[in-house]
């Protein structure tokens, strides 16, 4: 795969995405997509404020509708984003190469543990859900880290969406569906695997 700026058909995707968020969604409306309120709930169940701390989904519904464009990043971080925004679901994002171990796990934040995120701040992630490689946090369903974050340079990633418990199955399926197709449509990689975990 070459990730390289955004492609003029994914740009038009994602200007097409953004214009049909903002005319179909109000802004009081977005807490209530089911995949942004279950993660509020699990957020306020772990003893996070999820009006403090968002899902990275609920963050990016909320700048379009509130009139801004998405960031323009790179071609697979403005395909996931785009995803992200037609899906509600927040989807971490990460580069393969640059992953300790073997494998990833997805469990609570730890006291003390922190990571230092895409925007250059360091996230306590005690009280949220975290995502870990063999060398530590590596992401969240709130924002991923610096030290596994996709460039120019990326040849292979590894795409983490975060559905939140209770979640419909079938939707949730129908989402990772549109994901694969947009990967082989709109960039030269192609996905090799897939897999769930959870319920």
């Amino acid at each position: 795969m070459e990730n390289g700026p955004a492609t003029e058909a994914l740009q038009a995707l994602v200007d097409a995405t953004v214009v049909q968020t903002r005319t179909a969604l109000k802004l009081e409306e977005i807490s209530q997509l089911p995949a942004v309120a279950g993660w509020r709930k699990v957020l306020k169940a772990l003893g996070t404020d999820p009006s403090r701390y968002r899902v990275s989904s609920e963050r990016l519904l909320r700048r379009i509708v509130k009139g801004d464009d998405l960031p323009r990043v790179n071609l697979m971080v403005d395909l996931v984003n785009a995803w992200s925004v037609a899906t509600g679901l927040p989807i971490g994002l990460y580069d393969a190469d640059r992953l300790e171990g073997t494998a990833v796990s997805f469990g609570r934040g730890r006291e003390g543990e922190r990571y230092l995120t895409l925007a250059g701040t360091e996230l306590e992630t005690q009280g949220k859900p975290v995502l870990r490689d063999a060398a530590g946090p590596c992401g969240s369903p709130l924002t991923d880290s610096a030290r596994t974050a996709t460039g120019a340079g990326t040849r292979r990633c590894l795409a983490v969406v975060f559905g939140p418990p209770l979640f419909d199955s079938e939707e949730f399926d129908r989402h990772l569906d549109l994901l694969c197709n947009w990967v082989g449509h709109f960039t030269t990689g192609r996905v090799v695997g897939r897999s769930r975990t959870g319920s």
